[in-house]
Order: structure tokens, then sequence, then C-alpha cells
């Protein structure tokens, strides 16, 4: 058994009240979490004394500087922040300050006096098209005039809404209808007739609410007289228990003009897609996290806070500051039958163990099972490690995998602590020697000691010798060997030994197992970040990596891993999800875009901005990419993806998690 011991530090700065919780689990012939030492704490001590007195000073310096001295004219963008971080105390002056910077980095970011034209362009097309954004979300008939103002006389285009579309899907809950291949086109001409399409599609949603829509640029050619551009387009709104959708591809042509918007020639629709989802709620999933957590005090007062909220308390910002990593699992850990959550947390605020009611509700119930620790957790698994038939705990920790013994009742005790890279990313299970236990793999991002010795401000981009479309200089990641005896629990470091050390430091998100080659044991894809992903095949326990040869690379910014027979020939496919990015695909497409590199250099660059990639498995150990066949490549920024069968028809779909920093959307790339 181990010991369990809290201590709160209350630290009051001029500004501030900090509350400090330090947590540290010692277990008997284990490495502690946490172990504190008197010199530790004596050096704390005094560090944060010097820190006290360091903040008076500065507060007190910086309420003594006059109006004059803060409003002086600095040099650059770098002195303009540094003042104004002194100026913090003074609102009015930081404002102005801030003024400062928003018109410097304005002048920076301005596509028409840096040699990027079709950007310019870009932002002034797309002002154009937002007038026809505005008409077709208005929730009634809207006056027209400036609509048909975008047009040129002589246009010629397509009806936005296709008049023969062809049904494809029809669910009980979801309809699918898409534009014929073979459709006759109707063809529009002038601003009326411009006009008439765009009310025909805009009365599909006249009655819906939240109608959304959304037009991407995502291709500039300039020609002799006019531009080509391509568009992606999203329509959406709720009607009574229905959402309806439509997805569509416009081609356009413009007419550049000198100082003034340009005017629409043609607009033809490319590709069209119609669906309908019928719900209950209007959606295939509903949010019911309120519903069934807000009973417990965490959930208001830890859970309701963004992550810039805790940025400001937390003891170690090291990796991935402005991201917020936490990961969670769901499992049985009471053996009742219904799935619990166990949830991880930034470093300072403590996991969360949710019990699962009869009625849905969730209960926090992680002291009682002595599993809210407090250290920066990246992930976590609810799997039997010691084949007892109870759910075992696992959690990855900044710089270490904890395993936890389950009782039975989903009470937990620490049984092992192995020490791993520092920033370790996320963990999976597999019995990759197929000798009857779990084995544990664990993902690494950073390389240690990375932070604290780069001056790039915590991203691997800014380092001198980075590679950015290739990058070998990511942590490493481990496989750990299940080991456990009886009562012991060991867990050994084969990495090595099985031959996964080969292209070991890519910047590596996940790893995630599966028998692509369906010869009985268990393969492993790992998707990395800045280049190529990695793909082990397992034979009898001895990996090599074969991605290259399997057509398996994925060379991009992989950042999760699904597993799923899409096809349902009985051969397991893979979907990994990147990033895709309207700016990307513009830019990477332009003559100047890395003019000096080597064709394969800069298709490697582009290929970053294309999205997401679904690979099809040939039964013949090799893979072909379907993603722009299936339609998947579009997932946004892609955090996660998941094949599953969310309307139970036989036939796995695709969920994909999305999104970054919440920000105006009116400068939004993704």
């Amino acid at each position: 058994m181990g010991t369990r011991c809290k201590i709160e530090c209350i630290i009051a700065f001029p500004d501030r009240l900090y509350v400090f919780i330090y947590e540290n689990l010692i277990l008997n012939n284990q490495r502690p979490i946490v172990k504190p030492s008197k010199i530790l704490l004596t050096v704390a001590v005094l560090g944060i004394c010097l820190l006290t007195a360091a903040l008076w000073w500065s507060k007190n310096k910086h309420e003594a500087l006059t109006e004059k001295q803060i409003q002086e004219p600095q040099v650059g963008i770098a002195s303009a922040i540094k003042s104004q971080t002194f100026a913090k105390t003074n609102a009015e002056n930081a404002t102005l300050l801030s003024k400062d910077i928003q018109g410097e980095w304005l002048e920076i970011d301005d596509p028409s006096t840096d040699g990027w034209e079709t950007e310019a362009f870009t932002i002034d097309a797309e002002k154009q098209l937002k007038y026809l954004s505005q008409f077709l979300t208005s929730s009634d008939s809207t006056d027209g005039t400036q609509l048909k103002k975008i047009v040129a006389d002589d246009f010629s285009g397509t009806q936005l809404l296709p008049d023969d579309l062809q049904l494809v899907i029809e669910k009980p809950s979801i309809t699918v209808h898409r534009k014929a291949k073979d459709a006759v086109v109707n063809t529009v001409r002038g601003g009326e007739e411009f006009l008439q399409a765009a009310e025909n599609l805009a009365e599909s949603f006249r009655n819906a609410q939240d109608t959304k829509i959304k037009i991407k640029t995502v291709s500039v050619r300039p020609e002799e007289e006019t531009i080509k551009t391509r568009h992606l387009v999203e329509l959406s709104g709720r009607i009574d228990a229905a959402t309806l959708e439509h997805h569509a591809t416009w081609d356009a042509v413009w007419i550049p003009r000198d100082d003034k918007p340009p005017l629409l020639s043609a607009l033809d629709v490319n590709s069209f897609e119609q669906t309908k989802v019928i719900a209950p709620h209007g959606t295939l999933l509903v949010d019911c996290t309120r519903s069934a957590m807000e009973h417990n005090p965490c959930y208001e007062k830890q859970f309701l806070h963004g992550y810039e909220e805790w940025l400001s308390s937390m003891p170690n910002t090291r990796y991935f500051v402005s991201l917020g990593t936490p990961g969670l699992a769901a499992g049985d850990v009471n053996g009742d039958g219904l799935e619990d959550l166990y949830v991880c947390q930034e470093q300072g605020l403590p996991n969360r163990l949710f019990i699962q009611q009869e009625d849905g509700r969730l209960n926090d119930q992680a002291d009682a099972s002595q599993v809210d620790w407090v250290q920066d957790s990246r992930s976590a698994l609810l799997i039997d490690l010691d084949n007892d038939s109870d759910q075992d705990l696992v959690v990855a920790f900044l710089g270490g995998v904890l395993m936890a013994s389950n009782d039975g009742s989903g009470k937990f005790a620490i049984k092992a602590m192995i020490p791993t890279s520092e920033d370790l990313m996320s963990i999976s299970a597999a019995d990759f020697d197929n000798d009857g236990d779990l084995d544990i793999y664990s993902t690494a991002y950073f390389p240690d000691h990375f932070v604290e010795h780069s001056h790039a401000g915590g991203l691997p981009t800014g380092v001198n010798n980075f590679v950015y479309h290739d990058s070998n200089l990511g942590g490493r990641n481990i496989l750990l060997r299940n080991d456990i005896d009886g009562g012991v629990w060991d867990f050994v470091d084969v990495t090595k030994e099985v031959g996964l050390d080969s292209n070991n430091a890519r910047f590596s998100f996940i790893g995630s197992w599966e028998d692509y080659d369906n010869d009985g044991d268990q393969d492993l894809y790992v998707a990395n970040d800045y280049g190529r992903d990695n793909l082990y095949r397992n034979d009898k326990g001895q990996f090599t990596d074969i991605a290259e040869e399997a057509g398996a690379e994925d060379a991009a910014s992989g950042m999760s891993v699904s597993w799923g027979d899409y096809d349902r020939d009985g051969w397991m496919d893979v979907y990994i999800s990147n990033m895709w990015s309207s700016a990307g695909k513009r830019i990477g497409n332009q003559p100047q875009f890395k003019k000096n590199a080597t064709p394969e250099i800069k298709q490697r660059l582009q290929r970053f901005a294309r999205g997401n990639t679904l690979l099809h498995n040939n039964q013949k150990g090799q893979f072909k990419d379907q993603s722009d066949e299936a339609g998947v490549e579009m997932g946004r920024w892609a955090w996660g993806s998941l094949f599953a069968d969310i309307n139970n028809d036989g036939w796995q779909d695709l969920l994909v998690g999305n999104g970054y920093i919440t920000g105006d959307d009116s400068t939004g790339d993704l």
C-alpha cells in the first residue's frame, strides 16, 4: 500500500492570490510521481520570496510610468509587446498600444504590398460573395438590388440549386441527394436570372432556424483578362425536427476592376449534395453534458471555466501551453454493465472519474476511487492489464505512464509508474506478442528538454535545423511489454528489441493497433506531425516500418488514426486526420510559392493543406489513397477521427473532431 498526502500553499502576490495544491503519491519500492526534498522546498520558498519582491517592484515601477513614456514610439512589434506588458495597469494606454500593434501587424500582413496579388484578390472576391451569403441566410425575402450589382452584365452560370437531384441514400433518419452527373444544365444569364437562382436556393431555408453559411476560397487562377476561383460552400439550417444541409463546389470567373470590387462573370455549380437528417432534436447527436454532469460541484467550478482561465495559475505550462490536450477513457469500472468516464486534466487540476447511474447521470467518484491526481495528464485507458476481468486504469502523465489496479468495485491502487519521454502525448494497448496480456505503447511529441533549451517560443518550427515537411527531431515513443506476475506489476521497455526504434523521432501524436494483413498479430500505425507517418508490420513480435513501400506514409500533420472496414471486404482500412487549410490550398499552388524548391519538396509542402486521408487496403499489403474519391479530405483542423456505425445500417461512418482557438470567424482559415 502507499501513502497519500497533500501540501497546500497559499501565496499572496501584490495583485493576485494563488492557491497551490501539491499532491504526492508514494509507493513502497515504487518511483513517486513527485518526490519533494528539503533542499527543493527551501529553494522554492526563496524563489517565491524573490518573485514576490520582483512583482512588487515591477508593479510600483510601471504604475509610476507617465503617459508620455508609455506612448513613446517603439521599434518593432517585439518592443511594443514589451511596452504593453509594463502598461497593464493603465487600461487606456494599453488599449492605445494594442491598436498600434494591430496597425503594424496589418501592414505586415497586407497581401497587396508583399507580392501575393492572388490573396489580395481573394479578400475582394469574398467581400462580394458576402452579399450572396447574407441573401441566402436572410429569414425573409429581401431586396436583391445589391446582389445584382456583384454580377457583370454578360453573366452566365448554372442554377445554384440543381434541378435534377438524384437520391443516393435513403434511411429512416437520413436522406442524401446529389447532383446527377448527366443532369441537364439550365443556364442562368444576367443579373435578374442570377437573383432568381439565389432566391430558389434561399427558399429552401426561409423557414429554417439557426441558418449558417460558409464559403471558403480554395483556388485562385489569374488569366489574361479574368480570374478563376473555386469555392467550397456549406449552407445549413434547422426546419422543425430536421436539419437540412447543402454542400457544393462553385467555380467562378471574375472580371477584375481598378479601384472597384470585381464582378462575377460566371458561377457554375461543379458538385452539389443535399443532406436531410430527421431526428427528435433535428440532429443525430445531442449534447447531454449538462444534464449528465451539472449536479457535480466540479462541473461549475472546474469544467465550465475555459482553459485560458486556468493558464494563469498553472505551475507547469512548458508543453502545448496554448492548446490544452488532456484525453479521456470510457469503461465499466464497477462491473454494473454501464460505461463510466475518466477525464484527464491539465497540471494543477484534479482528474475526474464519473460513474454512470441508471438514469444516465454521471457521479464524480475520483476522490473516493483515489484517482484525482493533479499532474498534467494527456491520455488514459481503461483496460484489463492483469486478466482479472475488471478494468484497470492507465494514465499518461508528462514523463511517465501510471498503472493502477482495480479491485473490481471501482477503487484503484497504483501498481507501477514507468518513466518515459517528458512530453508524453498518448497511449494505446494491444497484445503485440500474443502472450495473452495487453502491452502499452506511448507516443511523445517534443524531445526531452526541448522547451527550456529552445529559443523558438515553444514551437518546433522555430529551430534552425527544423525540416517542416520531414522532421526527425521529436520525442521518443516506447513499447512497454506487460510482464505482470501475480501481485508484481512489471513493464519492460522493449522498443529497440522489437524494432520499433526505427524512424522513432517524428513528433508523434498517436499510435493505433490493427491486424491490417490478417496474419493473426497486431500491426501499428503511428500518426506524426510535420511529415511522414509510420506503419509497423508485426511479424511474430518483430516490427518493420513499411509505410513507404506500402503506400501508407501520408506525410502531413497526422493527429489521429482510426481503423475500419469501410467497404466491408474483410480487410481493415485506415483514416488519418490532418489539417485542411483553404489559404494553404490557394497559396501552395501559386507559382511564387517555394519557387526555388524541388518539385518533390514543393509537393510535400502542398500536401500539408490538403486535409485528411483515407487509405484503402488492397488485401495484398498495399494501400491506395481514396480520400478524394470518397469525399473525406475536408475535415478542417482535425484532431480526432473515429469509424462508427452511427445509424446502425451496417456501414462504418466517420466522425471527425476539429477546431482550434475560438476567434472571430471573419478571420478564420479553417
